[in-house]
């Protein structure tokens, strides 16, 4: 699974010549469940889809540390290839 930092959220990532939207199923499960992104990797490939993992850290919140004084860390966003469309 490639994996691309970014400081903010794209609403869609190129890769390949090929467009990735944001999954909210996929990265809700993975939150709540806690699922690991190579399992989920493992899943898009038996289904014939292609996954990104994208970490999201504010450029402000960079080697800053917590109450508990550990640093921040990015928070994790499944992206999958979208469909082609036909008009």
């Amino acid at each position: 699974m490639k994996i691309f930092n970014f400081s903010s959220l794209p609403d869609t990532v190129n890769y390949n010549g090929s467009a990735y939207r944001v999954n909210m199923g996929i990265t809700t499960g993975m939150k709540n469940i806690g699922t690991s992104p190579d399992r989920i990797q493992t899943q898009l490939k038996l289904q014939g889809n292609h996954g990104i993992l994208i970490k999201v850290l504010s450029r402000n919140l960079k080697g800053k540390t917590d109450l508990h004084g550990k640093l921040y860390q990015p928070s994790q966003w499944i992206f999958t290839k979208q469909p082609t469309s036909y008009i």
